[in-house]
């Protein structure tokens, strides 16, 4: 049975019952007006769980780029360290070159 069909059945039976108890009649539309809100409030939080895990996948993602990164940070101050003890070498040479080339034009 659809729900369509149910729903008229329902909407039938409480106009058999408004006659008889309008309590029980109003009741009756209370409780399948609160099926239908758990009803909607369900696809909601499904679509919600859907999107949630859409969004785990993506955060986890990106801290695994995160992670990259980071790492390739490491390795780049690592290697501009030994740029910079390289340049000094170089540097303490030319000027040791330079001292020699002094003395010996002297």
């Amino acid at each position: 049975m659809s729900h369509y069909n149910l729903k008229k059945e329902v909407d039938l039976n409480n106009q058999n019952l408004s006659g008889i108890s309008p309590r029980l009649t109003t009741a009756l539309e209370k409780l399948h007006t609160a099926i239908d809100e758990l009803k909607t409030n369900k696809d909601l939080s499904n679509f919600l769980s859907e999107d949630n895990s859409g969004m785990e996948d993506k955060i986890e993602k990106l801290n695994n780029e995160n992670i990259d990164l980071l790492h390739k940070l490491e390795d780049l101050k690592q290697k501009n360290g030994k740029l910079k003890d390289a340049n000094k070498e170089v540097e303490s040479r030319i000027s040791n070159m330079i001292t020699m080339y002094r003395n010996f034009l002297k």
